[in-house]
């Protein structure tokens, strides 16, 4: 646990330490904010939401095997939490770069609960039929939060707010990774 929070601080710290250097490049076009928006988004948030898709596939990708090995260990209120935090955390942070990019609502919000929805149920398929529907609807959950958040932060540090999801999705599945051990560890004696 200590090494836990130790990684944590170390997050903030470096977050805090890196915010005055981003605010000025991630408010990427300057001047009106309104004329922002109809711009589009600029070829940092681009490159930005780029990696932060390949970093949530990947996670996901990730801790949906890792849960799957783990799954003869673990309760069913164990696989639901799994399931539904991996599926809710890794819509959102895609809604959101969907928000961002499209800066529409409708569009966004199809593929956030889709994605969701999909990731929900694979990470609870091998565990239980409970676990799966809890992952699709926290997906279909995640997925419209992270549409309405893109769309609302689009002239308002756009990558700042990619980054920060990037940071609360690492945060969380770092906990979840933790809690999954832990639970094997525990029923495994």
């Amino acid at each position: 646990m200590k090494r836990i929070r130790c990684k944590v601080l170390f997050l903030w710290t470096l977050l805090i330490s890196v915010i005055p250097s981003l605010t000025v490049s991630a408010h990427e076009h300057g001047g009106d904010s309104s004329a922002e928006g109809l711009m589009g988004p600029s070829e940092l948030t681009i490159n930005t939401s780029i990696v932060s898709l390949i970093f949530v596939v990947l996670v996901a990708v990730v801790l949906m095997f890792h849960l799957r090995s783990k799954g003869a260990y673990l309760s069913k209120m164990t696989g639901m939490m799994a399931a539904m935090t991996i599926a809710m955390v890794s819509s959102l942070v895609v809604g959101t770069i969907a928000g961002i990019l499209m800066t529409t609502l409708f569009v966004p919000t199809v593929i956030g609960v889709t994605f969701g929805m999909f990731v929900g149920y694979l990470s609870g398929k091998s565990l239980h039929m409970l676990a799966s529907l809890d992952g699709m609807l926290a997906g279909l959950m995640g997925g419209m939060m992270g549409a309405m958040l893109g769309v609302m932060v689009i002239s308002d540090y756009p990558t700042l707010t990619i980054i920060f999801m990037d940071i609360v999705m690492a945060v969380s599945m770092l906990f979840l990774y933790k809690l999954l051990d832990h639970e094997e560890i525990v029923n495994a004696e």
